[in-house]
């Protein structure tokens, strides 16, 4: 974490690197602090700040006898440069303004004020606190209270007009206000751009988002080995090894968390605020990965109930701020996007999609057919699409579920590789999308098609459960089931959906059968992503909080 003998760079301000210390708080004049010998305030690097003004006051304290006797005064030093005093024959406001060098303004710099004329009262205090159970040493416990220190008091520290240290708020002196204005937020969003797999647009995600809230943004490649298809170039003018900005945020699964340094050097997460954002599927975090918070400030995630998982075992801030949604719908007919898939034009099309790299069992892709099979909607006008990714080296998985597929006539497989728009437009094609997923950290497909104005059936359940319902969508009850064995990382013991294939094929009965239905579910799922996800809400999100963290 920075410091302030290691300044953060770029004014992406931490709590470690914004803080005052020496100040001291009582009753006597509750608006401002006094020192009992010296006190220090750090200021971030921000080259505005050009002139400070410290103000204060001059209070006689009533339990003084003397009322003649001298006030004590105030140096203030910047690098050990004396810059200005504070000294007064009689009670009253007080004022040291002085400029700020710019090397110092650009670099961040730590002022240091000291009291003077209270060396006596501040020895007999010492010698009062040392000597405290010595019977001889009663007369000296009043020197303890150190009122003659208590008279100089510390209101505020100004920069250019503006408080950045108010001593009347003595639980947080320091402005958050001021750290908002001034902050120079940025991100470097760090993944696997490139690759055609959900981790990988999670990044591009945030790319779009940063850019719609006007968040300077860098786009570094991740450097850890990924097995998925480099294909997605939407970034590839952008891309960039430098990591110029204060918080790095990085999209990846938390083991490989660990990977980081070895990759990218230790130098690319010192200094910096860093981030992981992280999905996860079940709603118990696993306890293995625990060790991996240690490579991270905080985690952002795409739904509450991923954050709610994790934060159950988190040492450090999980905050959600989902995935932004918006891309351009294609513009070509249904029936020009069936023509260049292959598509039958007169049926109505169920469309999932399904990646052979994931887990099968958590997509449930078998449920889908027996939804299908169920509905009984092979044998009249309409058709399951099946889209596979990541047929290559899981032959034997693709042959599997097209021999189980082998019942309803007409279902389409399609095993090309499909870029990004390509995805977009198969999505578009289609006059419905079914997802029975057993859970869903966010559901990027999900929220793709509802975006293009379809009707969606998907599992009741998880992260999906966040935005779809009954007045947007189709909804498919579900049981919660306890895993009776091991799939990849989700352990045996831990608990996922089972969802109703009854109530699917019911789904796609009323969708087949009223078309004005799919029609108000598909344009309520348009606004609903619209108005939830979109780039603009999504980035107003990142700037907030990277306005919070600055605050800090």
């Amino acid at each position: 974490m920075p410091s302030p003998e290691n300044p953060q760079a770029e004014g992406v301000f931490v709590r470690h690197s914004v803080r005052q210390s020496g100040f001291v708080f009582d009753d006597f004049s509750p608006d401002s602090a006094w020192l009992r010998e010296e006190a220090t305030a750090y200021f971030p690097p921000l080259a505005e700040i050009q002139r400070l003004v410290i103000r204060g006051e001059f209070i006689r304290h009533p339990a003084l006898s003397d009322a003649k006797a001298a006030l004590p005064s105030l140096d203030v030093f910047l690098a050990d440069k004396k810059v200005g005093t504070a000294s007064a024959s009689a009670p009253g406001p007080w004022e040291i303004a002085f400029d700020v060098p710019l090397e110092h303004a650009e670099q961040g710099f730590t002022l240091r004020l000291v009291i003077r004329g209270v060396f006596l009262g501040n020895m007999l205090a010492w010698a009062g606190r040392v000597f405290e159970n010595w019977k001889l040493a009663g007369s000296l416990q009043r020197h303890r209270l150190q009122n003659k220190n208590r008279q100089l008091r510390v209101r505020t520290i100004s920069a250019g007009g503006e408080i950045v240290y108010d001593f009347s708020n003595r639980h947080s002196p320091y402005s958050s206000a001021f750290a908002r204005r001034h902050a120079r937020l940025g991100l470097n969003i760090v993944g696997f751009l490139a690759a055609e797999l959900g981790i990988g647009e999670s990044a591009r995600c945030m790319i779009r988002a940063a850019d719609a809230a006007r968040i300077p943004a860098s786009a570094v490649p991740l450097k850890i080995p990924c097995k998925a298809r480099m294909g997605d170039n939407s970034f590839a003018p952008f891309l960039q090894e430098k990591n110029p900005y204060g918080v790095n945020v990085f999209h990846l699964d938390a083991p490989a968390t660990a990977e980081i340094d070895a990759n990218h050097g230790p130098a690319f997460r010192a200094g910096k605020y860093n981030v992981g954002y992280w999905a996860w599927e079940l709603p118990e975090f696993p306890d293995a990965w625990v060790p991996y918070f240690d490579f991270v400030n905080e985690i952002w995630c795409p739904s509450d109930f991923v954050r709610d998982a994790i934060a159950d075992k988190s040492p450090v801030p999980v905050v959600t701020i989902p995935h932004a949604i918006a891309f351009q719908r294609p513009v070509e007919s249904t029936a020009q996007l069936r023509q260049r898939f292959g598509l039958p034009t007169g049926k109505f099309l169920f469309l999932f999609l399904y990646d052979l790299h994931s887990y099968s069992e958590r997509k449930n892709p078998r449920a889908v057919l027996a939804a299908f099979r169920e509905s009984g909607l092979a044998t009249r006008d309409a058709a399951l699409v099946i889209k596979v990714h990541g047929g290559a080296g899981n032959e034997a998985d693709l042959a599997a579920l097209r021999a189980e597929a082998a019942d309803l006539p007409g279902t389409i497989f399609l095993d090309q590789p499909l870029s990004r728009s390509d995805v977009y437009a198969l999505e578009a094609a289609c006059d419905c999308f079914v997802s029975l997923h057993r859970s869903e950290g966010f559901g990027l497909a999900v929220a793709e098609c509802m975006y293009l104005g379809k009707p969606v059936i998907a599992t009741d359940w998880s992260a999906t459960a966040e935005y779809l319902n009954e007045k947007n969508g189709c909804p498919v009850r579900a049981k919660l089931i306890t895993l009776d064995r091991n799939h990849g990382p989700y352990s045996k013991g831990q608990t996922w959906a089972d969802p109703d294939t009854s109530h699917a094929a019911e789904w796609m009965h009323r969708l087949y059968d009223d078309r004005a239905l799919a029609a108000r579910l598909g344009e309520a799922a348009r606004a609903t992503i619209e108005q939830k996800f979109s780039p603009t809400v999504i980035g107003t999100r990142y700037r907030r909080r990277l306005e919070a963290i600055a605050s800090w």
